[in-house]
């Protein structure tokens, strides 16, 4: 399985937007992103990376921040 680092995830993020930069801080609804984009995105990230995201960790992001919070943290949880 392939380590995508942050910044790779940030680039596929900003590529399925369709968006060159992006704000942290930014609502993920401001985004035009949907709880269930979220979940497809994070899906595709399980099948690419092997970390796994639990249901109610996905229903509490609300951010980009949020979500490459819980990215990452995952991230880390596996390296370990």
């Amino acid at each position: 399985m392939a380590t995508l680092t942050m910044k790779e995830i940030r680039e596929m993020f900003m590529e399925r937007l369709n968006i060159k930069t992006i704000d942290d801080k930014a609502k993920l609804k401001d985004l035009g992103l949907d709880s269930l984009d979220v979940v497809e995105m994070c899906i595709s990230l399980e099948d690419s990376t092997g970390i796994q995201f639990e249901t109610t960790e996905l229903n509490g992001i609300e951010s980009v921040a949020d979500l490459f919070s819980t990215i990452e943290k995952k991230l880390n949880e596996k390296a370990e």
